[in-house]
């Protein structure tokens, strides 16, 4: 019983740990995600290309990314640049999302006010834009809540 209590309680502290680093590992990406939001003003952009274009990983493996050129104006000059709106490794969802931006169009994308050619389109308090933060805080949260379930076996053991 001690000896199961003991290897509980270890792989508890692991999972902890792992949770604790993960939560920690996201928080920069929350900070720019919200920097983004608070910072960056907000202009309409034409959109001039819409692609999807492949992008290899290794030799047997590759993301489909959707990628469109832009046009907007700051302060009176035009700036042209490209920006990926989505990557996946499923073709159809990819080519999906770049229809939701056709040649002509116009969004609003918010671009850095330092540097203008960065620029984000679909940056908003939504889960789409906070994806990666989301995800790894996530495991984050799920190690942590392995961490109370497996002290609490070993609790009872």
């Amino acid at each position: 019983m001690n000896e199961r209590r003991g290897t509980l309680q270890a792989v508890a502290v692991a999972s902890l740990i792992i949770g604790v680093i993960l939560v920690i590992f996201s928080t920069p990406f929350y900070v720019h995600q919200i920097g983004v939001l608070r910072a960056w003003p907000t202009t309409d952009a034409q959109v001039l290309r819409s692609d999807v274009v492949v992008d290899r990983i290794s030799q047997h493996e590759q993301f489909y990314s959707a990628r469109l050129g832009l046009l907007y104006t700051i302060d009176g000059k035009p700036i042209t640049t490209e920006v990926t709106s989505f990557q996946d490794r499923d073709y159809e969802k990819t080519r999906a999302r770049a229809s939701e931006f056709q040649v002509g169009s116009h969004h609003e994308i918010r671009y850095d006010p330092r540097d203008p050619v960065q620029a984000r389109i679909g940056a908003g308090w939504n889960a789409r834009f906070f994806a990666l933060p989301l995800l790894v805080s996530g495991c984050g949260v799920v190690f942590c809540l392995g961490t109370v379930v497996l002290l609490v076996a070993a609790r009872r053991s």
